[in-house]
């Protein structure tokens, strides 16, 4: 496809060609595939020379998708140069992801020269404002500490509000489980920020409230920092004049990306619940996430699920993730208690790289095989085994899933040691589900449904059946 796309640039359709590789290249991965396909970006300076403006405005846009800093002096020259004034947007948001600071900060907006002029110059502006709004940035800290004690909502993984219980639990506080939130009174909210189980955390603000500007701000009071966002949720009509009509009552100034807080409207028809939302800053509480996959667990959900799992097993366990992807849920079994090993295997070496890495930026002692999980071989089983499989839809497909699973489970009491347990987390919940149930040599133990990116995967907890005597 992307080989395809590229050899289109030759052609007329060289502008369409740009804009699908554009698409290409919103991912790490896409990116990686169309620079590997290019080889070099020869042939998209010749199109900047010799192409009309539309192809010039799509190159713009795919070298600031691509990110090569190899790029910045063709496009610096380009901005000198560049005449067509609706091209001029796509260059400079070009630049800016380049982090070209100098030479946007640099920069002079033509001035418009006729009425047709106006709506060309005023998305110069507003690129060239979106561009350098990074560089203005305020270095932010944490809040640390509240005025005073109050009510905090805790939110946790879908299904496992007892798991983040029991954590905070271990940082000192004691919480109240409400749904999949964990609610607590607390002043000190530094401590809160090692919660690996915790989503957000939100204060309270109100409950029920009429769903009208005067209404909203009345009840929100005081900002808790001089800049907020405003996240509205759930609300079914026009949602940029309700915020338009709410800015000019609140209290501090509206920065989308700058702020110290964000006001959290939660809307149920004709009300709303309302939130202060902590956490503002990026999140450090993964310190071996610096790099993942497309399929790769989100880390609350997978620190979750390894407090979940260690509860099926009594001593200190050996774990093993068969289908590791970047090894979001080993590294979070080392986060959350001791273990006596920790080995990942998966048949893409693009993910075992990772992982690797990601590995060695923790200082972690976890180790990873490229192998196919069918054909691995070893002499102990694991005392718990925790694998986020592929979904099917995310990766692979169901067609896939058939004989994989089968295979799979076929093979999981193998891999399990006397007295192991596994925890197995899919969206393709009904086939799994038939073959562990079918599996003699398995015992189905519980089925919990989470969610994941509007998907509701299943987690499977299942323990090596015992021989009868």
């Amino acid at each position: 496809m992307i080989e395809q796309l590229i050899q289109s640039l030759s052609t007329e359709a060289a502008g369409e060609a740009l804009s699908a590789l554009c698409s290409e290249a919103k991912t790490k991965a896409g990116r990686a595939a169309v620079e590997a396909a290019l080889g070099d970006h020869a042939q998209l300076y010749a199109l900047l020379r010799t192409g009309t403006p539309k192809v010039r405005k799509n190159v713009y846009r795919l070298l600031g998708a691509l990110e090569n800093p190899t790029d910045l002096p063709v496009l610096t020259e380009a901005l000198q140069t560049e005449t067509t004034l609706f091209t001029v947007p796509s260059l400079i948001l070009a630049l800016g992801s380049l982090g070209a600071g100098d030479v946007l900060l640099a920069y002079t907006v033509p001035v418009s020269e006729s009425p047709e002029q106006d709506k060309h110059i005023a998305a110069i502006t507003a690129a060239l404002d979106k561009a350098t709004q990074p560089l203005c940035k305020t270095q932010r800290e944490l809040l640390h500490r509240l005025p005073a004690a109050r009510e905090i909502l805790c939110v946790a993984p879908k299904g496992f509000a007892k798991e983040l219980q029991e954590e905070l639990d271990t940082l000192g506080f004691t919480g109240r489980i409400e749904g999949d939130a964990v609610r607590v009174i607390a002043a000190d909210v530094e401590r809160l920020y090692h919660a690996t189980a915790m989503v957000e955390a939100l204060l309270p603000i109100a409950k029920n409230v009429p769903l009208d500007p005067v209404s909203i701000a009345k009840a929100v009071g005081p900002c808790i920092g001089k800049q907020y966002r405003i996240e509205l949720r759930g609300y079914l009509k026009d949602r940029a004049k309700l915020i338009e009509r709410l800015k000019p009552r609140l209290d501090g100034v509206n920065a989308p990306s700058d702020y110290d807080c964000e006001l959290r409207i939660e809307c149920r028809g004709d009300t709303a619940d309302l939130y202060w939302k902590l956490w503002n800053v990026p999140d450090a509480r993964y310190p071996w996430r610096c790099e993942t996959i497309p399929a790769s667990i989100h880390p609350a959900t997978a620190a979750a699920l390894v407090r979940y799992a260690r509860k099926l097993v009594g001593d200190v366990p050996a774990v093993f993730d068969p289908f590791c992807g970047s090894g979001s849920l080993l590294f979070s079994a080392e986060q959350a208690f001791a273990t006596k090993g920790l080995l990942g295997v998966d048949l893409s070496s693009r993910a075992i790289a990772i992982a690797r890495s990601n590995a060695a930026a923790a200082n972690s002692r976890a180790r990873f095989v490229c192998r196919d999980i069918l054909r691995f071989q070893t002499q102990r089983g694991a005392g718990l085994l925790v694998s986020n499989l592929p979904f099917g839809n995310r990766v692979g497909s169901h067609r896939a899933n058939e004989a994989l699973y089968a295979g799979f489970v076929q093979k999981l009491p193998a891999l399990l040691a006397s007295g192991g347990a596994a925890v197995l987390y899919t969206a393709d919940g009904k086939l799994l589900e038939k073959l562990l149930r079918s599996n003699q040599k398995l015992e189905l133990v519980s089925v919990l449904r989470t969610e994941a990116g509007g998907l509701s995967p299943y987690v499977f907890s299942v323990r090596k059946a015992v021989k009868p005597m």
